[in-house]
């Protein structure tokens, strides 16, 4: 469903093509929700939740290093504030590796979900399934590898997992009596039981 402050700004004929367009597009067949920006851009809530997370993990990194901060100095020595200047940049340094680590990871995630939307029934089943490591996203977090090739002995192995492409599947068994037509008879003329 639409906010009616986007209704009102979209205009009904367009906020219904918006709807319809992102009807059954999210997860398990469910609608797609999205989540206005203040400068009224569209953006999809998984792309959203994602920035929310790499914000989070910014501020618990930051917090982290400002703490690594306070303990330098609170002796006088020079010495011992030489070697808590050593210990704090190396927090600092390994607090902005894991960071970094961090922040790759939850970009390779959304870019996986937003890519795999549709396609399968939880992407995190597939994610799970796939080596981080051989994806590969730009700066702004949008996939740049094959995404197909990695999928395909995923395919082969558990194709339950993906959504089934072909709407008209060939349904074999026994073809149904034409409407209207005679029931079949048996060789003593009444009617034939399965």
């Amino acid at each position: 469903m639409i906010h009616e402050s986007i209704k009102a700004l979209l205009g009904e004929d367009l906020t219904s093509k918006v709807e319809a367009a992102l009807k059954g597009k999210g997860k398990d067949g469910k609608d797609v929700d999205l989540v206005v920006g203040n400068d009224g851009t569209f953006v999809p809530a998984d792309k959203y939740d994602a920035v929310k997370t790499q914000s989070a993990s910014a501020e618990k990194a930051l917090k982290a290093a400002a703490d690594a901060l306070k303990a330098i100095g609170g002796s006088g020595d020079p010495a011992k504030i030489a070697e808590d200047v050593k210990t704090a940049q190396t927090t600092i340094s390994t607090l902005q590796t894991n960071h970094t680590a961090e922040i790759k990871k939850i970009q390779k995630n959304t870019a996986l979900k937003l890519a795999l939307a549709g396609q399968v029934h939880d992407p995190a089943d597939i994610i799970s399934l796939l080596d981080l490591e051989k994806i590969d996203v730009d700066d702004s977090g949008n996939l740049k590898t094959d995404l197909d090739s990695l999928l395909k002995p995923i395919k082969e192995t558990k194709s339950y997992l993906f959504k089934a492409q072909d709407q008209n599947p060939d349904i074999k068994g026994a073809k149904p009596a034409e409407p209207g037509a005679p029931p079949k008879t048996n060789t003593q003329g009444g009617p034939v039981i399965f």
